[in-house]
């Protein structure tokens, strides 16, 4: 079974265009040419520079605390934001933003460390690795973790309609993660402890959000609560 990313990668029109927000490693051009999605064709936007931009992608340094994207409104079929909206100081302004340069009827990805990264301590070894187990653990995270209704409620509240909300789990991992995690763990192995840990408890959300097809341009924040039932 593909992972979300992977079937919205899969799933994308022939040729058509992806923007990879927070761009750094270009890990979206390799994860569509590992699918047989080698047509796409590839945007990327990121602070700085990350140097060796792949043939063909088009790159862009933006500040998003303080810029917009630097792209045309109704231009990419998929945009990509996994784990850019905690480190920018407006994340719903991001996501408008995102919705603003993808096409109508196309669709935004965003992922993002969910509640349950507060329930977790630090990562007490390799600190030299980078690797994260508490959502803290990271200096430039500026603002809140998510859920996967604050994801649901915000697409709902741009007038989007939310395909997919969930925590990032693996079931297998989960399953196996009391041998796993303890493993990881006498084997001083950081990499693998994080990405287990995080698979295991659900560290990240994510939504695939679905612009309308009538919708050109950046949607309207209109806050409402639907009426509630039993």
């Amino acid at each position: 079974m593909k992972r979300p990313l992977d079937s919205c990668l899969f799933e994308s029109p022939r040729n058509g265009a992806v923007l990879d927000v927070g761009c750094f490693g270009f890990a979206r051009v390799a994860q569509a040419a590992g699918l047989g999605r080698g047509d796409l064709r590839h945007a990327g936007v990121d602070f700085t520079d990350p140097g060796n931009v792949p043939v063909g992608v088009d790159f862009r340094r933006a500040d998003l605390n303080h810029e917009r994207l630097p792209f045309d409104d109704d231009s990419f079929d998929l945009v990509v934001a996994s784990h850019v909206l905690e480190h920018v100081r407006d994340p719903i302004g991001l996501v408008i933003d995102c919705l603003r340069v993808c096409r109508p009827g196309g669709r935004v990805y965003i992922e993002a460390p969910s509640e349950r990264a507060l329930f977790l301590p630090s990562m007490p070894f390799k600190f030299e690795a980078f690797h994260s187990l508490s959502f803290f653990d990271d200096p430039t995270h500026l603002s809140r973790p998510w859920t996967p209704q604050a994801l649901f409620r915000l697409a709902r509240l741009l007038g989007c309609e939310p395909e997919v909300t969930k925590h990032q789990i693996s079931w297998l991992i989960r399953i196996l993660s009391p041998a796993l995690i303890p493993l990881t763990l006498i084997l001083r192995d950081a990499r693998r402890f994080e990405y287990w840990s995080w698979l295991t408890v659900g560290w990240s959300c994510y939504a695939v959000i679905r612009k309308p097809a009538s919708l050109q341009g950046a949607p309207a924040l209109r806050y409402s609560i639907p009426p509630r039932g039993r």
